[in-house]
């Protein structure tokens, strides 16, 4: 039995190594969208459009959660959204692609910044 669980666990490595994630350093990244635009407008269809290129380029993402923050823009006005947060696992030499997402993304809003956060050591494992 022991044998046939190494046999399972190599499997898995092999598969995160080789598969999806590239077997390079990865790196989580978060980050967030907001679900309607400073003018009030819904970016349901822009946020799928993030959804469905991530999926294309790194092979999956997660939608962490919804949460409400506020901050002060550049116009010196409190703001106060609803953003939703994803999750992706990436390689660290893709970081541009996942940039180049949301820049794309920025340009159809009059968000002035998208937040993303790096976490960089990630030891992730399919159990």
């Amino acid at each position: 039995m022991a044998l046939e669980d190494e046999r399972l666990r190599r499997t898995k490595v092999a598969t995160v190594s080789g598969g999806i994630f590239g077997g390079m350093r990865q790196v989580k990244a978060t980050f967030f969208l907001p679900l309607r635009d400073n003018d009030d407008r819904d970016l349901s269809a822009e946020i799928s459009e993030v959804e469905d290129e991530c999926f294309a380029l790194f092979g999956a993402w997660t939608l962490s959660g919804y949460f409400k923050g506020a901050w002060r823009m550049d116009g010196g006005e409190r703001k106060i959204e609803t953003s939703a947060a994803y999750v992706l696992i990436l390689s660290d030499d893709r970081l541009g692609q996942l940039e180049d997402v949301l820049r794309r993304f920025k340009a159809k809003t009059t968000q002035e910044a998208i937040y993303l956060e790096i976490q960089r050591e990630v030891d992730l494992r399919l159990v």
